[in-house]
């Protein structure tokens, strides 16, 4: 069987993964009152997500390799690399601007523009791309906002006491 990118990228969760697990008992212990463990919960629930969601690629991989090759079309000339490269480039400066402007917008402001301003980058929709920043936002508010009582800067909405 040949190792193709989508094999890569499967041991690659499940390795970063692994490392996560062997770094966070070494964090700080939760508050003794608090159910959560602290300061390790959330990464060791993102590399348990991560050896799950390798294990498929991995699965995926196999199966698509054992089904049929792909052939490249040998007619079609590659992108040009200035094009293949723009769409990173545009991440990264939005990613960039996102953390310049978390502390002086807020969390609120901050994020749904962030959200949206990538998720219309990514294709999607105007209408599409508000509507899920709005809910995403909300989701990540409550969760670490509301849930783990992480302070969120509130930035020029600290006027409403969020």
């Amino acid at each position: 069987m040949k190792i193709t990118r989508e094999h890569i990228v499967g041991f690659s969760c499940i390795g970063l993964s692994i490392a996560v697990l062997c770094i966070t008992p070494s964090f700080p212990e939760g508050q003794a009152n608090v159910n959560i463990t602290g300061p390790a919960f959330f990464p060791n629930v993102l590399a348990f997500a991560f050896i799950i969601l390798g294990i498929i690629q991995l699965i995926s991989a196999s199966r698509s390799a054992k089904s049929s090759p792909v052939q490249a079309d040998k007619s079609a000339a590659p992108p040009a690399r200035g094009k293949r490269m723009l769409p990173a480039i545009e991440f990264i400066i939005l990613l960039v601007a996102f953390i310049i402007a978390f502390e002086p917008l807020g969390f609120f402001v901050s994020t749904i523009l962030f959200l949206f301003l990538l998720m219309l980058l990514l294709g999607l929709k105007w209408w599409k791309s508000l509507l899920y920043s709005l809910i995403y936002t909300a989701v990540i508010y409550l969760l670490f906002g509301v849930l783990f009582t992480i302070g969120l800067p509130a930035g020029i909405l600290g006027f409403l006491g969020i």
